[in-house]
């Protein structure tokens, strides 16, 4: 094989190292380019920050406004709602519930983004959510950030909802629900009744309770209480009564060894002449505590081992 007009053997050898450099040099500026390409931009108006001031389940959340507080329902999405009719039903909306709040704690700066219907016929604010995460994918005022809605499908905690006009990300959305039912993600996995826990036992257990306050109906009275024996998150953990199919959050975020307490706001769930009182995660039991017998007066708090 012969050589360039003007180029002795040297030389052309030279000019392949200078080619195979540049070339290499194309491919990185084009791997960088595509991890450009690869944020998200919104493509509406971005309001916020705006501080969140309760969780409501799993797609619903009440914001602190300037003019008071604003229930957002999150668009696209439909996560499973509390009191399902099955257990399974209840730990995933338990679940998706969870997922929200831990996103999305109380007293969290968040991001809203509208669409081109603002309000549903029960007055609630909709939007597309977004939160601060040095790892997510959008890009929103040079900030990077997840959108709420997406990493709900994406947890296969939400299936898609659609309510036109407001359909800017519906493609994301059923991408995202399709993944998590292929990958057999969230409650797209194996469907079952709620099971002994099969992962490492984790340092928690129930302890006290009061099951029969004195309020009418029990309303607005009763609690039960948890003994955390080390450091532990306790995101994602519920209490569970399969009587009325009740889910009780555990306060999210990581506790020190001591007592907490869980509360109960409305009407009794707990039956005075016994119950099982259930420490849920997922599907999953973590701890019950059946008090069948432990029959108590009003306003008598129990704890378990007691006679």
């Amino acid at each position: 094989m012969g050589t360039l007009p003007g180029c002795v053997p040297g030389s052309t050898v030279a000019l392949v190292v200078r080619l195979t450099l540049l070339v290499a040099l194309l491919v990185v500026l084009s791997l960088f380019l595509g991890v450009v390409d690869a944020q998200l931009v919104p493509l509406g108006t971005v309001f916020g920050p705006v501080p969140v001031a309760a969780v409501t389940d799993g797609d619903t959340l009440v914001i602190a406004s300037n003019v008071g507080p604003r229930t957002v329902r999150l668009i696209g999405i439909d996560a499973p709602e509390p009191g399902q009719s099955s257990a399974l039903g209840a730990a995933y909306a338990a679940q998706a519930t969870a997922f929200l709040a831990a996103l999305a704690p109380v007293g969290a700066p968040v991001w809203l983004e509208l669409d081109q219907g603002a309000t549903d016929t029960y007055g609630r604010l909709l939007a597309y959510l977004y939160v601060e995460d040095e790892h997510g994918e959008w890009v929103v005022a040079g900030r990077r950030m997840r959108q709420v809605n997406l990493a709900l499908a994406e947890a296969g905690l939400a299936s898609v909802m659609t309510v036109p006009p407001n359909s800017a990300y519906e493609h994301l959305y059923e991408d995202a629900v399709d993944r998590a039912r292929r990958d057999g993600v969230g409650m797209w996995g194996a469907q079952a009744e709620p099971r002994s826990l099969t992962a490492a036992p984790v340092p928690i257990t129930l302890h006290c309770a009061l099951y029969n306050p004195d309020t009418p109906n029990d309303a607005d009275g009763e609690w039960v209480s948890l003994l955390i024996e080390e450091t532990f998150d306790t995101t994602g953990l519920y209490l569970y009564d399969e009587g009325s199919k009740s889910v009780f959050l555990l306060p999210t975020g990581v506790h020190e060894p001591g007592e907490i307490r869980v509360h109960n706001p409305g009407q009794g769930v707990w039956n005075n002449s016994g119950d099982v009182i259930y420490l849920m995660r997922g599907v999953e039991i973590v701890d019950s505590w059946d008090y069948s017998g432990q029959l108590a007066p009003e306003g008598r708090v129990v704890c378990r081992g007691e006679p």
